[in-house]
């Protein structure tokens, strides 16, 4: 498989699970909203129910991984290609919802960034290819980003934002060096001798290839996810170089073009 049959094969992937979540939006909304469980919890049950909502092309293999959705599934290119389908679920308050907090178990990428100043680099303990038997199964990674707000005795889901980090065989493109990463610092403290963690920036994501980062439509009467968040139509504002059609309004103000 090449490397942009390898992308094509995350996209694909990536879409199902953006139909799924879509599909299952409404019931998500309402689950947060009624259960009484921790938001973390939620997030994973409304990640696998989903996913089972839907239906995938399983195969009869057995995967491990700190991650809480995993399965091997078929996707279909149009032939079938073996695939460790890794998703993990995390639910955050409003003030998470630019980036995603991962351990170096849940990549396969080597983590190239600069922090407090230094270079380093971190090996992901993610297999790139899990072989079972006569299969190999390219892994493709997932997060489902739950962001939700607390009101009285209860959960408001707000957004829900899905990205999916390359594959570590696609390092070269997205995080071939310190200073060009798609990764920031994360929350944990290596004086204290805590696991290293790393925030994936959804921001320098997106300016890699957008469709790596999606958000779902919570609010619209439309079946159709929603591929531009407010954050990222904000930056769009501050460097009109990514839309260099848009016209100024006649009040000399700019602004993004219709999505």
């Amino acid at each position: 498989m090449t490397l942009d049959e390898l992308e094509h094969l995350e996209q694909t992937v990536m879409e199902m699970v953006v139909q799924a979540l879509t599909d299952y939006r409404d019931q998500a909304i309402t689950i947060f909203r009624e259960e009484t469980d921790l938001p973390q919890d939620i997030a994973e049950d409304v990640t696998r129910e989903a996913l089972e909502a839907m239906g995938v092309s399983g195969i009869s293999e057995r995967l491990y991984g700190k991650v809480d959705y995993k399965k091997a599934i078929y996707a279909f290119l149009p032939d079938a290609q073996p695939v460790a389908l890794m998703l993990d679920a995390k639910a955050e308050k409003a003030n998470g919802d630019r980036t995603a907090t991962i351990q170096m178990s849940q990549t396969s990428m080597m983590v190239r960034m600069r922090r407090s100043g230094s270079s380093m680099e971190e090996s992901g303990r993610l297999d790139r290819v899990i072989e079972r038997g006569d299969k190999k199964l390219c892994v493709v990674t997932l997060i489902a980003k739950y962001v939700y707000e607390e009101h009285e005795q209860s959960q408001q889901l707000r957004r829900i934002i899905v990205a999916c980090i390359p594959n570590g065989l696609l390092q070269d493109k997205y995080n071939p060096t310190v200073d060009d990463t798609i990764w920031l610092a994360g929350r944990n403290a290596p004086t204290l001798g805590e696991d290293f963690r790393v925030r994936l920036s959804y921001a320098r994501l997106r300016c890699k290839a957008d469709w790596r980062v999606r958000e779902i439509n919570l609010s619209w009467n439309s079946n159709t996810p929603r591929s531009w968040p407010n954050w990222c139509l904000r930056s769009m504002r501050r460097s009109r170089r990514y839309w260099p059609t848009a016209r100024p309004r006649k009040t000399g103000s700019v602004h993004p073009p219709n999505i």
